[in-house]
């Protein structure tokens, strides 16, 4: 099941098919191999959704369809998403389809609206038209063996969390480093956790996760340990609170480079509370849900 969109451009509008190819390769992804198809994933979000360089109809049931409006002429360009996924596969996806319109001056036929022409409907107008179904479809086939919940209004946190790490990275530079949050999902009760990294007791933006994987190296009796340990938030809250700032950032702290080097010893004595590889495991998107059924 997918939510599939058809641009158009305004009859007498000069813009050709290679320049909308051209500004999906430098604005968004390159195209993949076989050409036609520009597929995007974001490494941090983890969200996905595609643009497709579609052939001309040759049916006359579609030809009537898709290219018999009146002031609208069709790109050939359409784009698609995948229902079925957390709400901010949504919000991600229709702020660049918006900047798309805006940028190029499109409009699209959506089939699933009301709308029987090509219009130019915004970002929060689109992803309301997709959280609809996404929502049902979401509740309808939702399987507690392996579907896990969780609620809309965390995981559009965490992924607003995640699409700024790069961003806040930069503006950090490298002496600092800003973690990404992961969702898991425990063993036992198939709950939905969330876990980022900690390194070495480095400079680092701490985040609202659940737990904290620590990799650590020390000294110990003339030899060199290396291990990592899975540690919770109220852990690392109780143990360094008092080294931590305020962040510009929503749920998040931050250590600078002075209270780093002052928290090694406590740092490296922490005992682990759970293994990670017994305790959960990766979560992925497709599995990730913020609807169930009643």
């Amino acid at each position: 099941m997918s939510y599939d969109l058809y641009f158009y451009k305004p009859k007498g509008t000069n813009l050709s098919e290679e320049q909308i190819a051209n500004y999906l390769t430098e604005n968004l992804t390159p195209e993949n191999e076989s050409g036609k198809q520009w597929f995007f994933e974001n490494q941090d979000t983890e969200v996905y959704y595609s643009f497709d360089q579609n052939e001309p109809e040759d049916d006359p049931e579609s030809i009537e369809l898709y290219e018999s409006f009146k002031d609208f002429e069709n790109t050939h360009f359409s784009f698609n998403l995948n229902f079925m996924r957390p709400c901010f596969f949504g919000l991600e996806a229709f702020q660049f389809v918006e900047k798309f319109m805006t940028d190029l001056n499109l409009a699209v036929l959506n089939p699933q609206s009301a709308s029987e022409n090509p219009y130019r409907p915004t970002k929060d107008e689109l992803f309301e038209n997709w959280n609809k179904t996404n929502m049902w479809s979401s509740s309808d086939h939702f399987d507690k063996t392996q579907s896990c919940y969780i609620p809309a209004d965390k995981s559009n946190r965490i992924w607003d969390y995640n699409n700024n790490r790069s961003r806040l990275q930069n503006e950090l530079g490298d002496q600092y480093f800003v973690p990404k949050i992961f969702y898991f999902k425990t063993k036992q009760t198939n709950e939905v956790i969330t876990i980022t990294s900690w390194t070495e007791h480095i400079p680092c933006v701490i985040p609202s996760a659940d737990y904290f994987l620590l990799t650590r190296q020390y000294k110990k009796l003339f030899r060199t340990v290396k291990d990592n340990i899975l540690v919770s938030r109220q852990t690392i809250q109780h143990n360094f609170s008092s080294d931590f700032d305020d962040f510009e950032f929503p749920d998040c702290k931050i250590i600078h480079p002075n209270n780093a080097a002052k928290i090694k010893d406590k740092f490296n004595s922490l005992k682990a509370e759970l293994t990670l590889a017994d305790f959960a495991e990766r979560l992925s998107m497709e599995n990730l849900y913020n609807a169930r059924p009643d």
